[in-house]
């Protein structure tokens, strides 16, 4: 035996069928509504998402109602254009995401204000100043090492001394320089007192 609700909508769906009369937008609104939910939330995975979507059909079919309604009604016209809505809300959704991802992995915008450019202009002058406070030695490597790349062993080959002198010159010249540029810089200073 059939409940009565089930007969009911066999019965509805009969009269759909033999009615020559199209579906009012109330009816097709209550006929359509749940199972176009349930058609989208399949691609969208999202049940929030698929019932704005199918929302939003409607009422975009209500915006632009006309003389094609009879047609725009109906249960095949109604999933494809759901179909429709979700693909384009997956296909926006990829192409945020992927610039979501692009933006993660670009650098912030460098701040160009003029006072930026003038508080960089006097950390570097006082960059140079403490570079040219170090002893003669300790500047030498400092500079090779710094800024011109080259290895501790190049850096002995060159100024004719042992590896390690270079790094016992290195690690004197990045200890000074760190106190000196302190109060510029966040790093935390070394003491002296751990210098062998």
């Amino acid at each position: 035996m059939l409940d009565s609700r089930m007969h009911s909508r066999l019965a509805t769906s009969e009269r759909r069928a033999t009615s020559p009369t199209p579906p009012t937008w109330e009816s097709a609104f209550r006929s359509y509504y749940i199972e176009l939910c349930e058609y989208v939330l399949r691609f969208v995975g999202s049940a929030e998402a698929a019932q704005d979507l199918v929302q939003d059909l409607f009422l975009r079919l209500w915006d632009s109602r006309g003389p094609r309604d009879a047609t725009r009604l109906t249960r095949p016209y109604l999933y494809v254009a759901a179909r429709n809505r979700a693909l384009k809300y997956l296909r926006h959704r990829r192409v945020v995401a992927a610039w979501v991802a692009r933006a993660a992995l670009e650098e912030p915008p460098g701040s160009d204000t003029p006072e930026d450019l003038c508080l960089c202009g006097e950390l570097d002058d006082v960059v140079q100043r403490a570079i040219a406070d170090l002893p003669a030695r300790c500047r030498a490597v400092f500079v090779l090492r710094r800024r011109e790349q080259l290895s501790y062993r190049e850096i002995a080959t060159r100024l004719g001394v042992s590896l390690g002198t270079v790094k016992s010159q290195m690690w004197r010249a990045t200890l000074r320089l760190r106190e000196e540029l302190a109060p510029y810089v966040s790093h935390p200073v070394i003491s002296a007192d751990r210098v062998g």
